[in-house]
């Protein structure tokens, strides 16, 4: 049997910008592997960390590209998108430290699972008509 995918994709999830969706794909794919290993109590000390530091390197740097495209396009919340970034992060290291205090690497999925798709489907739709709009008038 295949194993589960913690994460299921959906087209909902697309934001329609090809750069930022495939950056999203790419952490979700990361939190689905981290699932598999935890499931199979494969997730020691070690493994742990370098799943966490490969996650927070990869969402560094799409904080960074995502923030780049919303100010080169002058989005308007653009202060507001950073703030939920930088939370994110904080929240992030709080949960690991907790998930590795308490070895129950399923704290940290469950928020980065739930925190993911809020993120995805509500404050980055929010972006979304903006730069929708920002293309059109490029093309004018």
């Amino acid at each position: 049997m295949l194993p589960p995918l913690f994460i299921k994709w959906q087209n909902k999830n697309n934001t329609g910008i090809q750069l930022i969706d495939e950056q999203h794909r790419g952490i979700v794919s990361i939190v689905n592997s981290f699932y598999y290993l935890a499931e199979k109590g494969m997730c020691n000390d070690a493994l742990f960390l370098s799943i966490t530091k490969t996650l927070k390197s990869y969402s560094l740097i799409h904080f960074i590209v995502e923030e780049r495209i919303l100010k080169a396009t002058e989005y308007p919340d653009l202060a507001k998108h950073i703030e939920t970034h930088r939370k994110l992060s904080l929240e992030t290291k709080r949960i690991e430290y907790e998930a590795i205090r308490d070895n129950d690497p399923m704290l940290l999925l469950k928020f980065l699972k739930k925190w993911w798709i809020e993120h995805i489907n509500g404050e980055d739709m929010d972006y979304v008509p903006h730069l929708r709009m920002y293309e059109e008038n490029r093309q004018i």
